[in-house]
């Protein structure tokens, strides 16, 4: 016989959380972190996390909480960090990019759709000539998949993988100010290669 009387009922929507990213199209599981927030806060914090909600753009995930050099004890990071190549960081300054204007015109609707040739297309102007055009679009195709295999930023949203949700967590991972500074190093970047 298992003992379960002690597991909180908000225990499995916090491993959800510790493994990624809840969107509100997982209707359960967004319905669970809206409806027991305050608790998952208050554990969270426990063990020096927090939880972001952003009900208006549909998600919530959690971040570890910047608890500065005074504490002697080092927590281990719960992301590991990975640099971003140069055509990956392109590829998500240009799609946030892409979300803010969608936004600031857009009416209702708070779904991004794009088509794999929309990123290419993005992309392409960025990279400099080559007589190998074929590898160069099998590179921005290696990279879409990364986004939305790997990072979660794209969603495929047809069978074909030639139509893409951009998932608004972009918008929370790249704010307007590192979009900013972002754009700065990708144009000094393009004229240093040109």
């Amino acid at each position: 016989m298992t003992e379960t009387k002690n597991i909180m009922p908000y225990a499995p929507v916090i491993i959800r959380l510790l493994k990624g990213v809840v969107y509100s199209d997982d209707t359960v599981t967004w319905n669970q972190v809206i409806n027991y927030h305050v608790d998952i806060k208050r554990y969270l914090e426990i063990i020096g996390l927090e939880l972001l909600i952003y009900e208006s753009e549909g998600f919530a995930f959690v971040r570890q909480k910047d608890i500065g050099d005074d504490i002697k004890m080092k927590m281990p990071s719960l992301v590991e960090k990975r640099q971003l190549s140069y055509p990956v960081t392109l590829l998500c300054a240009l799609l946030v990019e892409r979300l803010y204007e969608f936004d600031a015109q857009s009416g209702d609707s708070m779904r991004l759709i794009i088509s794999r040739n929309e990123i290419k297309e993005m992309v392409r102007i960025f990279l400099p000539d080559s007589t190998n055009e074929t590898r160069i679009i099998n590179s921005i195709d290696a990279n879409i998949n990364k986004l939305a295999l790997d990072y979660g930023f794209l969603r495929p949203i047809d069978q074909t993988n030639d139509l893409f949700e951009v998932r608004r967590i972009l918008k929370a991972k790249i704010s307007a100010d590192i979009l900013s500074k972002m754009k700065e190093k990708l144009h000094e970047y393009v004229r240093t290669i040109s």
